[in-house]
């Protein structure tokens, strides 16, 4: 048995689920190689775990937009040849030369059928605390993507909170229209069962502080924050159907607080949320309007986000 990206026709059924879904050719067929990455990558028997803006919408369905690049904090766990880190955070030499001996080795056991695996060298961060990974898979639609993406899936490695997750499985527009034909038993199964999906209500915490920190300095920004306005606010939307977590949002916030996991939780009046300065807001409006390309459902306005999320901020300080 094949995966289907093997068939020839893989490129007519990637314009078949186009006409369906009517979501472009190009990002129906990132979404499969992201997809079978994560398939990939968890048959390596690598610990993983699965963060940020797409784990919002792959492994909860939170949010209807595309990203960039998969979030992941990965340890070798049963892939024993890779090299030992027993310090992640120190900066002297000895745990660095550990962490960038990992990252140098991991492109050879990030093995993913059909997907060329390296190092991205433009992005190394000098003490080692985290790699990025470029994933070039062999696309047909690439050049149908949005500017502001790439013609390959992007893997950022580092160390995050992870604390909670939940086991959450994915899935594609690809194998969601196979599903419908009845033809999923034709090919090889390349949808991960159980990701481990750091819980929404993390990430929403990382979004608004990052918003507020990114918002609030002298020079703006807005294309690299401003989707954490429409993602926060689908997070707060669907809190009544998220897996239950075993503390409040505001203890948790405390504890991140604590860790140093965030710098702050910023208020209902902060700058960032009110959006009151002329020349700041317009340049969030214009960034806001550019990423319209990489979302395939109905958008927030860009004001009711910001209340959503003021009332939610508000209500959680009491």
């Amino acid at each position: 048995m094949s995966f289907v990206h093997d068939q020839p026709e893989f490129s007519a059924l990637i314009t078949a689920v186009e006409r369906e879904t009517r979501v472009e050719a190009a990002l129906v067929e990132k979404d499969y190689w992201i997809t079978h990455s994560l398939w990939a990558l968890h048959e390596t028997k690598l610990a993983i775990w699965f963060k940020g803006g797409t784990s919002l919408s792959k492994g909860f369905g939170i949010i209807e937009r595309f990203s960039e690049d998969l979030d992941l904090m990965i340890e070798r766990g049963g892939v024993t040849p890779l090299p030992e880190v027993t310090n992640w955070a120190s900066t002297n030499k000895g745990p660095t030369a550990q962490r960038r001996a990992f990252y140098d080795a991991l492109p050879v056991a990030l093995a993913i059928p059909g997907v060329a695996v390296e190092l991205d060298v433009q992005r190394q961060d000098k003490y080692a605390r985290a790699a990025d990974y470029i994933g070039r898979y062999p696309g047909a639609h690439v050049t149908g993507l949005p500017s502001a993406m790439s013609p390959f899936v992007r893997f950022e490695v580092g160390r995050a909170r992870v604390v909670p997750f939940a086991l959450m499985p994915l899935t594609s527009f690809v194998h969601d229209h196979l599903a419908r034909l009845g033809m999923s038993d034709d090919y090889v199964d390349n949808r991960p069962r159980a990701v481990r999906c750091v819980h929404p209500v993390v990430t929403l915490l990382e979004k608004l502080d990052a918003l507020s920190r990114r918002y609030n300095r002298d020079v703006v920004e807005a294309d690299a924050f401003v989707r954490h306005y429409e993602d926060a606010a689908r997070v707060i939307r669907a809190l009544d159907r998220l897996p239950p977590i075993e503390t409040s949002a505001l203890a948790l916030a405390e504890e991140m607080l604590a860790e140093k996991g965030i710098a702050a939780l910023p208020s209902a009046d902060d700058p960032s949320l009110v959006l009151d300065d002329p020349e700041k807001r317009a340049s969030v409006e214009r960034a806001y309007a550019k990423i319209a390309p990489m979302f395939w459902g109905p958008r927030i306005p860009l004001e009711e986000a910001g209340a959503t999320i003021r009332e939610w901020v508000g209500a959680l300080r009491g």
